[in-house]
């Protein structure tokens, strides 16, 4: 099946931002779970399984990101949109089982569709479980990659499979929502959107709020940060308390503020005490859903923005509740992609340490955590849903044991600061000793000019590509002003000038002419350059 972007010759259309990160992303790490969402949609209908088959169908038509991969021509990450696809759908009768088999088979089921990677290039990036309960009661498991689904799309789908089937059930089209673009113009509108006047404006507001960032935190580890970066992580979860769970709505009214803002409150207070810093930067994902055409869409849309609060002088937890709101509102106009502020944000970057931020926080109301995963994009992640929360994190820096006692220390210092907002920020310390070997600091390394044949010619195409000279064979890539795309490029004239194969985690684990030069020789097969 042709792009349909590319019939009458006009060019596929762009990848979005998002997609963009969800592309490179997923090319750093080999486990699926970390980038495939699995949502199960209740349907109670007289229906039989060919109706939710042909509900979904009609999903896929309507969304041209249920029809879309991604692929790389002429150097630039493009969508390839398809007219139409086969719903790749799986019928599973459990209608005769008893109650507690079907709970365990759905959760075998939820865990297998999470755990079958997605070739990007081969759309649709999504699959699907139609399962028969009984009595006309349904559940529809769907799954599907970061780089076509986000947490604004899941609601879309659940209410347009909901009335797609109302109106099978009652004999009458269905009433869905008017898609005013289609995610291809999306993706155009958003990357015009960037002029040279805007981006100039983003550049000066990020410039004086990043000013002085630390180049890492400063949370004590439990072994020195490696060089490189594994990606490789684990997580601890809990059920969010009752007691957590009945005082977040009261709370946030006396606060006036919403829930989520107390929850990333508690987080900047525990990583305040963590790391004995009053500068607390976080990666905070966004929806960037501000238009309203965007609103029914289906498709990857989420951005990440770093927010940071300073928490300098002791606080009472009302006090600190509004920095963290404040900080949260005073970015909200200034929503930019995260690779391009990456760009514009130059700054120092230790050896495997993730630029501009290393700590996260995400909430997700209404969503499931789904199957538990195996690696990791940022050294701590706190993942919250409305019943449950884990932290996600990097096996390469803390013990199990260290996020276990991390996790115990959120869940009481939250509990304490619904119960009590007056008691002061230094009041809501954890109960037991912070212990750890600290960040590791990069030594300050001298410069060493290109002196194999290998290193002038890396050397020399990234001159050709970035306009400057690189004079130290250990200078980052990224903060000689290169960005992915741009790697990308510079891989594949490498690689086919030395015949080796070197994937873009080989790179961005060591993103210098030097780590470039030794993976090309050691991955070279016996060719000439």
């Amino acid at each position: 099946m042709r792009d349909r972007s590319a019939l009458g010759g006009d060019r596929p259309p762009p990848a979005s931002y998002a997609q963009e990160r969800a592309w490179f992303a997923a090319r750093l790490t080999h486990d699926p779970p970390t980038y495939c969402v699995v949502d199960e949609f209740p349907v109670h209908a007289d229906l039989v399984a060919g109706d939710l088959v042909a509900a979904l169908a009609l999903l896929a038509a309507r969304h041209e990101s249920l029809r879309t991969g991604l692929r790389v021509v002429d150097g630039r990450l493009t969508q390839d949109v398809r007219d139409r696809v086969e719903s790749p759908v799986e019928q599973v009768d459990l209608s005769g089982v008893g109650y507690a088999d079907q709970v365990e088979r759905i959760r075998a089921l939820r865990e297998a569709l999470a755990r079958r990677p997605f070739d990007l290039e081969r759309p649709p990036l999504w699959r699907a479980a139609v399962v028969e309960l009984g009595e006309g009661a349904w559940s529809v498991l769907f799954a599907a990659h970061h780089a076509v689904y986000d947490t604004a799309s899941s609601f879309n789908v659940r209410a347009e499979l909901t009335e797609i089937c109302a109106a099978k059930q009652e004999g009458r089209e269905p009433r869905l929502p008017h898609l005013p673009c289609t995610y291809g113009e999306h993706a155009r509108r958003e990357r015009a959107r960037l002029t040279p006047a805007r981006r100039a404006e983003l550049a000066a507001h990020w410039r004086e709020r990043l000013a002085g960032l630390p180049p890492v935190h400063t949370v004590a580890l439990d072994r020195p940060r490696p060089s490189t970066r594994t990606f490789r992580g684990a997580e601890v979860r809990a059920a969010l308390p009752a007691d957590v769970r009945t005082s977040l709505a009261d709370a946030a009214r006396h606060h006036g503020t919403r829930p989520v803002v107390l929850l990333l409150a508690g987080y900047v207070a525990l990583l305040h005490h963590l790391s004995g810093s009053d500068d607390i930067v976080l990666g905070l994902p966004v929806a960037g859903r501000a238009e309203a055409a965007t609103l029914p869409m289906v498709g990857a849309l989420v951005n990440m923005r770093v927010l940071r609060v300073d928490v300098a002088g002791d606080p009472g937890v009302t006090a600190l509740v509004g920095r963290v709101a404040a900080a949260v509102e005073a970015d909200e106009a200034y929503d930019m992609p995260f690779q391009t502020l990456v760009e514009l944000v130059a700054g120092p970057r230790p050896p495997g340490v993730p630029p501009l931020y290393q700590l996260a926080f995400n909430h997700d109301p209404g969503g499931v955590l789904g199957a538990p995963v195996s690696s990791c994009e940022e050294d701590l992640l706190l993942d919250l849903t409305d019943d449950l929360v884990r932290v996600v994190y990097d096996v390469a820096l803390f013990d199990r044991a260290t996020v276990e006692a991390l996790l115990s220390d959120y869940l009481r210092l939250l509990a304490t600061a619904l119960d009590a907002p007056d008691t002061r920020l230094s009041q809501l310390g954890p109960s037991r000793a912070v212990t750890g070997v600290g960040p590791r600091r990069a030594a300050p390394v001298a410069a060493v000019a290109p002196s194999t044949a290998c290193e002038r010619e890396v050397a020399a195409v990234w001159r050709d590509l970035l306009g400057t000279e690189v004079t130290d064979v250990h200078q980052d890539f990224f903060s000689l002003g290169g960005h992915s795309l741009q790697a990308l490029k510079m891989l594949a004239t490498l690689t086919a000038a030395y015949r080796a194969e070197v994937s873009l985690r080989t790179f961005f684990a060591d993103p210098t002419v030097a780590g470039l030069a030794t993976a090309l020789r050691r991955e070279h097969q016996g060719g000439t350059a």
